[in-house]
């Protein structure tokens, strides 16, 4: 190879040269095996130091001459080069700096296929974040007690567990707590974390967000389902959780490729996008549905006027929409609205718009429905309708309306449901997505039982599937994204684990495979685009009731 020629002629001619006055300041995240091993960039035949940043962990800069092809050296201490790089990157003609760049990756910012924005948000899209501009992979390194993150990975199931440190993405912030998050995904190896940065010590937080969660993808070998289906919930107009991949390291340790994703259920994000970040407006109420942890799922059923008959752990309130002077109302006025869903008649409603609006002043039922119709275009079986499951219900202090946030994609595009995927996939009919089970969700059966709401669900469906979810669209975006994070998905499955736990003997030559058709295992034998095409072709031979 021309390049190891031309290393050996530098380090045996001159050893490592170090020059002293240089055109460009290279920077590049680089992890070191060892922590004495040092790091360079080659500009032709030279190497030129590079020194560690004293405030950034993993940062590395260095100045050297511009002009001239270049990448970046790993030397041991005897300054023997023991990695580097395995392409060239073109030479800085003009600017003065590089971007951070990152060690093996051959880019910095790609330009993604993006979906289009098929209903528009009113009045603006609360949701963006500079956080989650696209076409990049970052770095996020957390700093904390090596005792601390130990014992809580080793004690993973103690969900009281969090460690406090410091957290780098582009600059540093202090006071942020960590710790793992999640209910069954405790279970694998590759754990979920949440991150929670304090507020007063960091009051523009991280791109105005200071409550994350950190999405592993241990059960999806193509580690992209959750992002594309929180692309498709921002084209069709509803507010949920954005995300981007990043790198995620601790106290210099590699833990994996992870998507970083708003906490959509946290306070801290229901005034920055609902109430446009607004520190003064008093929060409403906001209820999280779970089906996990009690006796029944979140399914609006109406068990009396007695608070007590309502499951906390199906039904917990997350914020009380008070100011701790007086007793909270969240659970009475879901009583109330479950009330309304059981004395409501789908039957005597009028089939016009009136039965929309018969709705509204409760629950946003437009950016419901919509919701309900991704559900079934995803798969999405951990959802509201098939598992009433997995959702947060926020009650407007001003117009006292419900909005529907729903949370956590990762069960979607037949992935980790072994017994229905494949009918799900291919049924021509969105009723077999409920037919035959228990009811999970009483809101839904009445929705969908009102003629005028039937035809507003069925045409989103058809509209959705026509503009957005058909191959041609949905394939483009899923081939930027894959060719994004492919090197990392490589570097991700070639690391040790921080837990014991369940995990899939998944290498990197499977990531481009699971694109297309299901691994082994039997909740998971569906490739994403497989899914993609036939549940395209199955809302095409449906026969809706308009």
């Amino acid at each position: 190879m021309r390049f190891l020629a031309a290393i050996f002629l530098s380090i045996v001619g001159a050893d490592v040269c170090y020059a002293a006055s240089s055109a460009v300041t290279y920077r590049a995240v680089v992890n070191p095996p060892d922590p004495a091993h040092t790091v360079g960039v080659a500009v032709g035949t030279d190497v030129y130091a590079m020194e560690a940043d004293p405030r950034i962990p993993l940062l590395y800069a260095g100045r050297a001459p511009g002009q001239a092809p270049y990448r970046y050296v790993i030397l041991d201490t005897s300054k023997t080069i023991i990695d580097f790089e395995k392409f060239e990157r073109p030479a800085i003609e003009q600017a003065n700096q590089t971007f951070n760049e990152v060690f093996g990756r051959p880019w910095n910012k790609l330009s993604l296929f993006t979906l289009p924005q098929l209903y528009p948000f009113e009045p603006n899209d609360s949701g963006l974040s500079k956080l989650y501009e696209e076409g990049g992979v970052a770095t996020l390194h957390f700093e904390g007690s090596d005792s601390d993150i130990r014992d809580m990975h080793t004690n993973k199931m103690e969900r009281k567990l969090s460690v406090n440190g410091r957290l780098t993405y582009i600059r540093q912030f202090g006071h942020v707590n960590i710790k793992i998050g999640g209910h069954s995904s405790r279970n694998w190896a590759k754990v979920p974390y949440k991150i929670s940065i304090d507020q007063d010590a960091s009051p523009h937080g991280l791109f105005r967000r200071w409550d994350l969660k950190l999405r592993p993808g241990a059960t999806d070998p193509t580690m992209l389902r959750e992002k594309l289906y929180e692309d498709m919930l921002q084209s069709v107009g509803v507010l949920a959780a954005r995300g981007a991949y990043v790198r995620l390291y601790m106290n210099g340790t590699p833990i994996g490729l992870y998507l970083l994703t708003d906490d959509s259920g946290s306070e801290s994000y229901l005034r920055e996008t609902i109430h446009n970040g607004d520190t003064q407006v008093q929060l409403g109420e906001m209820i999280q549905g779970d089906a996990g942890k009690g006796d029944y799922a979140a399914n609006f059923g109406y068990r009396g006027e007695n608070e007590a008959a309502y499951d906390d752990k199906v039904y917990e309130v997350k914020i009380d929409g008070t100011d701790g002077d007086q007793p909270s109302q969240a659970m009475r006025h879901l009583i109330q609205f479950t009330r309304f869903i059981v004395t409501y008649k789908p039957e005597a409603a009028p089939d016009s718009d009136e039965a929309l609006q018969i709705w509204e002043p409760k629950i946003d039922m437009v950016r419901y429905i919509r919701q309900l119709a991704l559900e079934w275009i995803g798969g999405n079986w951990d959802g509201i309708q098939y598992s009433g499951n997995n959702f947060a219900l926020y009650r407007h202090p001003i117009t006292e309306q419900y909005i529907m946030v729903p949370m956590d994609f990762d069960y979607t595009f037949g992935n980790g449901l072994e017994e229905d995927q494949r009918n799900l996939m291919t049924a021509t009919s969105w009723q077999e997505f409920t037919i035959g089970r228990k009811t999970h969700s009483y809101l839904w059966e009445k929705v969908k039982a009102t003629t005028y709401l039937r035809r507003m669900y069925e045409h989103t469906l058809k509209d959705i599937d026509e503009r957005l979810s058909n191959p041609e669209i949905l394939y483009k975006r899923i081939e930027s994204l894959a060719y994004l994070i492919q090197h990392d998905v490589g570097w991700d499955r070639s690391l040790e684990r921080m837990t014991v736990g369940f995990t899939r003997p998944w290498t990197a030559d499977d990531f481009l495979k699971s694109l297309d058709k299901g691994m082994d295992d039997d909740d998971e034998m569906i490739g994403l685009r497989e899914w993609i095409q036939n549940k395209h072709q199955a809302i095409l031979a449906t026969t809706f009731s308009d």
